[in-house]
This record gives C-alpha cells, sequence and structure tokens, in this order.
C-alpha cells in the first residue's frame, strides 16, 4: 500500500507536467485587433476629414481577434467611412491562391503599390490587397459603391502596406 505522501508527491508532479503544456497553449493564443493597425489618423488622412471609431458597447467582452475596423465621419453634409478588413491565410501561397481568386471573380484594375499585390474592383468599391500571407479588403468613401474613388482607397492602401 502507498503512503498518503508519495499519492501527493504523484499529483504535484503530474500537476507539474501540466503547466509547460499550459503555458505553450497561451503563448499560441494570440491577439489581433484591426484598429491596432489601421488607426483613426490612417483613415483621417484617406478622408479627408476627422473621423470617429464604431462605438463600442462597454458590456460585451472585447474579443481577442477582430479582424475589421470601421472609421466614420461627414464630408460636405454627407456620411463617409474607411473600413478595413484583414484575412490571414495559413501560408503565403494560400493566401495568393485566394487572392487570385478574387481577382477573377470581380472585375479589377490591377494597381501598382510598392511592396504588394493590389487591385480595385469597381464592381465592389473595394480595394484588395496583399502581402504575404496577409490579404486587406479596404473602402473609403461614401456608403454607395459607386461613389467611392479609388485614388482615396489607394492612399490608404500605402499607408497600410507600411505597416504589413
Amino acid at each position: 500500500m502507498r503512503s498518503p505522501g508519495s499519492w501527493v508527491v504523484a499529483v504535484v508532479l503530474g500537476a507539474a507536467a501540466f503547466v509547460p503544456m499550459a503555458v505553450r497553449a497561451a503563448a499560441q493564443e494570440e491577439t489581433f485587433d484591426a484598429c491596432d493597425v489601421f488607426t483613426s489618423d490612417d483613415a483621417e488622412k484617406a478622408l479627408g476629414v476627422a473621423a470617429a471609431a464604431e462605438p463600442v458597447n462597454p458590456k460585451v467582452k472585447k474579443p481577442k481577434i477582430t479582424l475589421k475596423c470601421t472609421y466614420t465621419g461627414f464630408k460636405d453634409s454627407k456620411p463617409v467611412a474607411a473600413a478595413v478588413q484583414f484575412r490571414f491565410g495559413k501560408t503565403p501561397d494560400e493566401a495568393q491562391r485566394a487572392f487570385d481568386d478574387a481577382r477573377l471573380q470581380f472585375q479589377t484594375k490591377p494597381l501598382l503599390i510598392s511592396g504588394a499585390e493590389s487591385f480595385w474592383s469597381s464592381k465592389t468599391g473595394e480595394l484588395n490587397l496583399r502581402k504575404g500571407r496577409t490579404w486587406i479588403t479596404l473602402s473609403v468613401g461614401s456608403p454607395k459603391v459607386n461613389e467611392r474613388d479609388m485614388a482615396d482607397a489607394k492612399k490608404l492602401a500605402e499607408i497600410l502596406v507600411k505597416k504589413m
């Protein structure tokens, strides 16, 4: 029969074996907030007017990963917004395939932005930008797709590509 002391030692050693696994699991949990990359200053430069973030409900717990960020404002008494959505592929090749599929799906106009691949879709009023395994879809301007300007979106894309 085992003594009570050996049982305690076995439990402590068993628990100690799980501590490194828990530390590794906690380290693997990443956080990402699109609004940390895409700031209100970036939105103001693209929109040309003061921009405010969407209101936050203090009663709702903030998720660890937020892939979309939107800032809104008014230009000539009309609402405008700058929105960014991040997507991540497991590998750069996976992101490349998805990006190429999207390019074929929409009527697109290729754009030259240093350091990344990009295209403008007039059908959706969005600029798509890819660098490595990161793909960003962004829109700047009016809520009406046909009133969005590619030049404003390109201005924002050039700011964001430096942060990727």
